[in-house]
């Protein structure tokens, strides 16, 4: 599910002023920031978080966590699990929103101790830190303005519409066809899980959180050559090294998938080229020759980025996890990834894993993900 607004952002931008992106800004897709539970409570109840597994994928993730009560005294407290805020005052913005549900937009789920553990799950929105959630409801206007909002908006009375221009509720941007005037909304969503847990003395329980993931998309990567090298382009490739923690292996494999597809191409119009009778020639096994480092202007290797954040110190607990695991998978094996952090293991095709004891999960973790489009 994206939103429906179009979007142009500043990379794409760029790059169409260079001449080089097939693809139009809109489709860009901006990924949302995930984030887990919050374990203060937790902490607070007497609660110890001994274990902690994130996995992060291209379609789906999840986050496990032991928790123990090592007390003398029975515990209940309110597990409390924020959503990505999104914030859709920026008429530009597609957002990636990758479940149906407009209220539950990440399609989250829990068991405890591999039983159903059905959620309760509530939103808000709010402009300049003002919530207005009443406000939509009363015109009746989804919280989350997708699909059908704008048809929505026009069903409201003009009184109606100029009060929630007058309240910042929406905001006019552009006209249509006709020249009617076609408004944004200036809220951000703020939605949030909750479930009861109760542990007796001593007890443990295993708490299993499944999300779909919020992937950005671009549909070029400014990561291949000639676009890696353009001075236009300099600060956004520098921002991605930075981010992402972008090395010599990384680009070089960039290197490799636009140099075979570019060499794939050019065999596929030699032969094309060629009258009938020489084709059964040109189709005989030739000896291999090492690949040439073409880097055509064009995309010629369909490939993408794929983007997935989590925030691992938002709602990190105050004491260190004892033992800490963490998998990306990237999907695919065709696909290159990259993320900052260290000792990591690869433990199949397209997974790699980080485990560490008395961890401390803090800072914005960015995944970077590159290859051909699906």
């Amino acid at each position: 599910m994206n939103f429906p607004f179009p979007r142009s952002a500043g990379l794409a931008a760029a790059v169409l002023a260079l001449g080089f992106w097939g693809a139009r800004a809109e489709e860009t897709l901006q990924e949302l920031v995930h984030r887990g539970p919050e374990l203060a409570g937790l902490e607070a109840a007497g609660l110890v978080v001994e274990q902690m597994e994130l996995t992060l994928g291209a379609q789906n993730s999840s986050l496990k966590y032991r928790i123990v009560n090592p007390t003398a005294a029975p515990a209940r407290t309110t597990v409390t699990f924020p959503l990505p805020e999104i914030d859709f005052s920026d008429p530009d913005a597609a957002w990636s929103i990758p479940g149906a549900d407009p209220v539950n937009y990440i399609g989250l789920s829990a068991t405890i101790d591999q039983k159903p553990a059905p959620l309760a799950v509530s939103q808000s929105a709010f402009v300049e830190g003002k919530d207005v959630t009443a406000a939509l409801r009363r015109s009746g206007l989804p919280l989350v303005p997708i699909g059908f909002f704008h048809d929505k908006l026009a069903t409201l009375a003009p009184d109606a519409r100029a009060r929630l221009v007058k309240d910042g509720l929406i905001a006019e941007n552009g006209v249509d066809q006709a020249g009617n005037p076609i408004y944004a909304p200036r809220w951000s969503v703020r939605g949030v899980a909750t479930r009861t847990l109760d542990l007796a003395p001593g007890q443990s329980a295993l708490l299993d959180f499944r999300f779909r993931s919020s992937v950005g998309v671009a549909r070029d990567s400014v990561l291949r050559e000639p676009l890696r090298s353009s001075k236009e382009l300099a600060a956004e490739v520098e921002r991605r090294r930075a981010d992402y923690c972008l090395d010599r292996a990384f680009l070089a494999g960039v290197d490799k998938m636009v140099s075979a597809a570019a060499a794939r191409r050019s065999t596929a119009q030699e032969a094309a080229a060629l009258p009938p009778e020489d084709v059964t020639a040109a189709d005989a096994p030739k000896k291999p020759q090492p690949a040439a480092r073409i880097f055509p202007e064009a995309n010629v290797a369909e490939l993408q980025e794929r983007r997935i954040s989590f925030d691992l110190g938002a709602g990190a607990s105050a004491a260190p996890v004892r033992q800490f695991r963490l998998v990306v998978d990237k999907g695919k094996p065709t696909r290159l990834v990259s993320f900052c952090l260290a000792d990591l293991k690869k433990i199949s095709p397209t997974a790699f894993e980080m485990r560490a004891a008395d961890f401390r999960p803090s800072g914005l973790l960015r995944v970077l993900l590159v290859g051909p489009k699906d």
